[in-house]
């Protein structure tokens, strides 16, 4: 897993997700722009106190925080476990890895990350969607 927001390819790789967004303001790994938005969008919405992966399990659609995360093309790695038939017919335990957008992961994953069946391994943003972004 990277370990910053600084990255190669295509996303910002966030392992920060247990930072809050107060303490991701004051790293100097962190993107400016990334700053800079929290700073003028996100800090509208929510506390600088709390933790990304809390705010993203308890955003709502009509959030503008939500819009925020759209256009910066969030997607979240999550990890879960799931029985697979193997040889012979034994079911084993496997870990299943998906990478989903932040819409998909609102929709279909954030009740199984919330119940515990399900954890958020990290939190990615588009270079591009970031760099587009005008603040």
């Amino acid at each position: 897993m990277n370990n910053n927001l600084s990255g190669s390819g295509s996303g910002y790789t966030d392992d920060f997700k247990e930072l809050t967004y107060f303490e991701m303001m004051e790293r100097k790994d962190v993107p400016f722009k990334f700053q800079a938005i929290i700073n003028t969008y996100i800090s509208k919405d929510v506390d600088l106190n709390v933790k990304m992966s809390q705010h993203i399990l308890e955003i709502t659609k009509d959030a503008f925080s939500y819009r925020v995360y759209e256009q910066l093309k969030v997607s979240v790695r999550i990890y879960f476990k799931v029985q697979k038939k193997g040889f012979g017919g034994k079911i084993k335990e496997k870990w299943e890895h998906k990478t989903c957008s932040f819409n998909e992961f609102c929709d279909k994953y954030r009740d199984g990350v919330i119940a515990g069946n399900i954890e958020i391994e990290d939190v990615s943003i588009s270079k591009l969607a970031l760099m587009a972004f005008s603040v």
